[in-house]
């Protein structure tokens, strides 16, 4: 038996938790104009906070999408998560990034 200490990457950790449900109570409030509004104050760089409440509620967003078998919506929403976690580690794609949040908005309206 060994007694090696296995340490993720971050974006491994955050998508982890995600799927594990962690953050199951606010995942079912998640909407469209919230997530949009919390990743643009990510992106923007306001606060660290913005990003982890964008990446959550996006993940609620994406299982919905999939729920209803919305796979272009759910691709969106994963490159929009991909999008903040870059920008928590601080190397995001500066407008490409608050660009998706638009093409998101879209792609997802109706969600």
């Amino acid at each position: 038996m060994s007694n090696q200490i296995v340490i993720g990457r971050p974006v491994t950790v955050v998508i982890s938790l995600l799927w594990a449900g962690f953050a199951v109570g606010p995942l079912h409030a998640a909407t469209l104009s919230g997530l949009q509004s919390h990743a643009m104050a990510c992106l923007q760089g306001d606060r660290l906070s913005s990003c982890q409440t964008a990446l959550i509620q996006a993940e609620a967003l994406a299982r919905r999408a999939s729920a209803r078998s919305a796979y272009p919506c759910q691709t969106l929403l994963l490159g929009l998560q991909a999008d903040v976690i870059m920008q928590q580690l601080g190397d995001g794609r500066g407008i490409k990034a608050v660009e998706a949040v638009g093409a998101t908005a879209r792609g997802c309206a109706g969600l």
